[in-house]
C-alpha cells in the first residue's frame, strides 16, 4: 500500500470535515485549529480513516500537528500490512 500523505489528509478533511479548499495546508506543523476546524472535524477524520482503512486512530489527538497525524496513520497501516 502507498504511504498516507499530508495531501491525503487534506483531501479527507475537505471531503468529510468541511475544510474549505482555500484553507488546505501544506504545513505539517499546522493543526486543525490552525485551519479553522474543531474537534468535530477530528471525529469525522477518525470515522473516515476507520471506514477507509479499517482501524481507529486511538493514539491520535485533535491537537496533533498534521505531520504527526499522518505519521500515526502510516504506523497503523504498517502494522496492518505486517499481519
Amino acid at each position: 500500500m502507498n504511504a498516507f500523505t499530508l495531501p491525503d489528509l487534506m483531501e479527507i478533511l475537505t471531503e468529510k470535515a468541511g475544510l474549505p479548499r482555500d484553507a488546505v495546508s501544506t504545513d505539517g506543523s499546522a493543526t486543525l485549529t490552525d485551519v479553522g476546524l474543531d474537534s468535530l472535524a477530528f471525529l469525522q477524520l477518525q470515522a473516515e480513516i476507520a471506514d477507509r482503512y479499517g482501524f481507529e486512530l486511538e493514539d491520535a489527538r485533535p491537537d496533533d500537528a498534521f505531520a504527526r497525524m499522518v505519521e500515526r496513520i502510516n504506523e497503523n497501516l504498517s502494522r496492518r500490512e505486517a499481519v
